[in-house]
C-alpha cells in the first residue's frame, strides 16, 4: 500500500513540475503578462488622450472654517413644532385641551364654543286647555258655548260648540262635555270640567279641563338651538339620543327635569389634519331664567315754585 501512495505522490509532482516549467515559457498563458517598458509609455499615451465618459461628480462647497460662521441646516421644522436638535431638547408643556404633552413653541389650540344652547326641557303640554264654559238661559245642552286658552300664545278662542268646526282652528272638533264631580285623595270634594277634543293636527283624542294644561307625562321634549344660527332648531327626547352640527358630535348623557338641564358630550377634531384625535368636552346646559323687567325709575318731582310774598309797608 505504501508503494502505491509513493507511486501517486510521485505522479502528481511531475505534472506540477511541467505546468510550471509551461507557465515560466509562456508568462501570459495563465497570468496576464506584464508589459514592457515601451509598451507602457503607448498605453499611457492613449489613456491620457482619450475623453472621459459618464457624469461629472457634482461639486459640494467645503464648510467653513472661519469663526461665528453658521452654515451648517437648521433642522426642519413642522406643523406640530416637534424640531429635534443635536444637543437641545424639546420643552413640553400639558395642554389640558389636547390632553397630552405638546412643544411649548406651539401655539395653543383655542377650544371652539360649544355651540348649541337648551331653550326648554319638559314633559310637553297640549296646546289648549279649558278656559270656561256657559249656557244661556233657555238653551240647550248642545248650544253650550266653551272658550279654550292657547297655552303657548296666551290667546282664547271663544264661542266654540260641539260638534261644530272652530273657525280659528278648523282641525279641532269638541266632542263631548262632562263635569266630574268626587273626592281626592285627602277627601276633599272637587269638581272637574272636563272637554274631550278631537285634534286632527295632533293626531288623536285629548281630554282637557281648566285645572291646568294636559301634560304627556311619558315624553320628554328636549328644545335646542343653535348660538350662531337663528334658524337652526332640534327637539330630542331620551338619553342617548345623537346628532351632529358644524362637524361635532353630540350625544345626549343625562336629563334632570327638576333643575331643567340636560348634559350633553360633544366629540370633535380640534386638529383637522388629524381628523381621528377627536376632543370630548362634556357640558350640562340649563334652561336660562326669564329676563325680569327692570322697573324705570319715577322721575322726580320738582318742588313747589315759593310763593310770591308782599313786602309789608
Amino acid at each position: 500500500m505504501n508503494s502505491r501512495k509513493d507511486i501517486i505522490l510521485v505522479i502528481l509532482g511531475a505534472l506540477l513540475l511541467v505546468v510550471g516549467s509551461v507557465a515560466y515559457v509562456q508568462p501570459g498563458l495563465i497570468a496576464p503578462a506584464i508589459p514592457g517598458e515601451d509598451d507602457q509609455k503607448v498605453a499611457i499615451a492613449k489613456l491620457k488622450a482619450a475623453v472621459p465618459q459618464g457624469e461629472a461628480y457634482p461639486a459640494t462647497p467645503r464648510a467653513s472654517l472661519e469663526d461665528n460662521v453658521k452654515d451648517w441646516l437648521s433642522p426642519e421644522e413642522n406643523d406640530d413644532n416637534w424640531d429635534y436638535d443635536l444637543f437641545t431638547t424639546i420643552d413640553v408643556v400639558w395642554d389640558p385641551a389636547l390632553k397630552e404633552y405638546v412643544p411649548r413653541s406651539r401655539k395653543a389650540e383655542e377650544m371652539p364654543p360649544f355651540g348649541i344652547a337648551l331653550v326648554s326641557v319638559g314633559h310637553p303640554t297640549y296646546t289648549f286647555m279649558l278656559s270656561h264654559s256657559s249656557l244661556p238661559r233657555g238653551k240647550k245642552e248642545e248650544d253650550r258655548l266653551f272658550s279654550l286658552r292657547n297655552v303657548k300664545t296666551k290667546q282664547y278662542i271663544d264661542d266654540c260648540k260641539l260638534n261644530k268646526p272652530v273657525p280659528e282652528a278648523p282641525y279641532l272638533t269638541l266632542k263631548k262635555y262632562e263635569v266630574l264631580k268626587g273626592k281626592d285623595a285627602d277627601g276633599i270634594p272637587f269638581t272637574r270640567n272636563v272637554l274631550t277634543i278631537d285634534d286632527r293636527q295632533f293626531g288623536g283624542i285629548v281630554e282637557i279641563d281648566d285645572e291646568k294644561p294636559l301634560e304627556f307625562t311619558g315624553r320628554v321634549d328636549i328644545i335646542i338651538n343653535s348660538t350662531t344660527d337663528p334658524a337652526w332648531t332640534q327637539t330630542l327626547h331620551a338619553v342617548g339620543d345623537k346628532f351632529t352640527y358644524n362637524g361635532a358630535h353630540y350625544v345626549v348623557k343625562g336629563i334632570d327635569l327638576p333643575s331643567k338641564s340636560v348634559t350633553f358630550d360633544k366629540s370633535f377634531a380640534l386638529n383637522p389634519k388629524k381628523p381621528k384625535k377627536l376632543i370630548n368636552d362634556p357640558q350640562t346646559l340649563v334652561v336660562p331664567a326669564p329676563a325680569t323687567p327692570v322697573a324705570k325709575p319715577k322721575a322726580a318731582t320738582p318742588p313747589p315754585a315759593p310763593k310770591a310774598t308782599t313786602p309789608k309797608k
